[in-house]
C-alpha cells in the first residue's frame, strides 16, 4: 500500500475501493489504521518480533543487531502507533534486565543513554 506522496512525502488518502469481481466501485475518503501506514520494513520487523515471541534476544541475533537497537526499534514502533513509551518504566526495565543478567552492563548503558536522547 501505498501510504506517502511520490512527490512530497505527505500522506496519502484513500478514495476508492474497486471489486476485482463485479467492478463495483465505492467512491469517499477512507481511513488506514496505524499498522497499514507502517513502512514495509517495521512491518517485516514486528512480523519477525512475533515469530521470536518477543525474545528481543532472539530478534537481535537474527538481523545481527544489538539487544539495546531491538530495544529502540520497539520503543519508535509504538510512538508510530500511537502509543507513549514511559521513560520512567523503561528506565526501571533496563535496569531489572541487568540484576536479572539478561543484558550486560555496556548494553544497559547503551539503553540508558537512548532514553536521555529522546
Amino acid at each position: 500500500m501505498i501510504n506517502k506522496c511520490p512527490n512530497c512525502g505527505d500522506e496519502m488518502i484513500i478514495t476508492s475501493y474497486r471489486c476485482n469481481n463485479c467492478y463495483t466501485e465505492v467512491s469517499g475518503e477512507f481511513e488506514i489504521d496505524n499498522f497499514a501506514r507502517l513502512d514495509k520494513e517495521d512491518k517485516e520487523f514486528i512480523e519477525l518480533f512475533l515469530q521470536k515471541r518477543g525474545s528481543i534476544k532472539d530478534v537481535g541475533e537474527e538481523i545481527g543487531i544489538s539487544y539495546p537497537t531491538v530495544r529502540n526499534r520497539i520503543d519508535k514502533l509504538v510512538a508510530k502507533l500511537g502509543g507513549k513509551v514511559d521513560k520512567k518504566e523503561s528506565r526501571l526495565d533496563i535496569l531489572n534486565m541487568l540484576d536479572n543478567g539478561e543484558i550486560t552492563a555496556e548494553q544497559a548503558r547503551e539503553l540508558l543513554e537512548e532514553l536521555k536522547d529522546e
